[in-house]
Parts: C-alpha cells; structure tokens; sequence
C-alpha cells in the first residue's frame, strides 16, 4: 500500500497527486523584479546561481532556468512539492 511502485498502493490510486502538481508558480516578467531584489537580500544564493552559470552552459542560455533556480530557492516554492509524505525505515 506504500509502496510507489505496487498495483494497489496509493500512489496508484492517485492519493498523492495534491504533492506531484504544483499549484504556485510565477510570471516571468513580474518575477524577475523580485528575484533580483531576493537575489541582493540573499548573497549564498546568488553565489549559487552564479556557480551553476560557470559550470552549465545550457543553464547560462536559458533565462526560465535560471528564475526557476531563483524561485525554487525563494519562500515562494511550495515546500510540500514533490515531497513524498512517506518513508522507508
């Protein structure tokens, strides 16, 4: 029943799908206002991003990931997103 992968556990039965679909998310151009203004109040994480840049080039081309790196490490991300809410002991 705990079990992602069993025919009738519930993940099958789709009881967790409130955690796979994420129901927040932004606008780039509103977005990228406040990303900037998080990224000055938050300096690790604009260490981070610019670490990512330096060492993926598909990374540094593509502005939607890289707000999207932005966002994910903001208060906005939605925690409980892709969190599975069960463990293996």
């Amino acid at each position: 029943m705990l079990e992602p992968t069993g025919d009738d556990s519930f993940f099958s039965w789709n009881f967790f799908d409130a955690i796979l679909q994420q129901k927040e998310g932004y606008s780039d151009y509103r977005w990228e206002d406040v990303a900037e203004e998080f990224l000055k109040q938050h300096p690790l994480v604009r260490q981070q991003l610019e670490d990512k840049k330096k060492t993926d080039t598909t990374f540094t081309a593509s502005a939607s990931a890289q707000l999207n790196f932005v966002y994910k490490k903001s208060p906005y991300y939605e925690p409980e997103h892709m969190r599975y809410p069960v463990y293996r002991l």
